[in-house]
């Protein structure tokens, strides 16, 4: 692999990585039920957007790792 694909690669880990923390919190916050109906409805919504993320940069991370004939 080269060193363009590799970069894009740490790349996508890390924004895959930062995503799954960022999804983890957000369900923690949602757990303690604490939040008003608002806050939960926008955190549910950015957690719908984070499942999107997640399953899209792990198709990127894929196809970025996967060599090329």
């Amino acid at each position: 692999m080269d060193k363009k694909r590799q970069k894009g690669a740490q790349t996508y880990k890390e924004q895959l990585e930062n995503t799954r923390e960022r999804m983890d919190e957000a369900l923690d916050r949602l757990k303690t039920g604490e939040l008003p109906e608002d806050q939960e409805r926008r955190v549910i919504e950015k957690t719908k957007h984070r499942e999107e993320m997640i399953r899209s940069l792990e198709d990127k991370l894929e196809s970025s790792t996967t060599e090329e004939p």
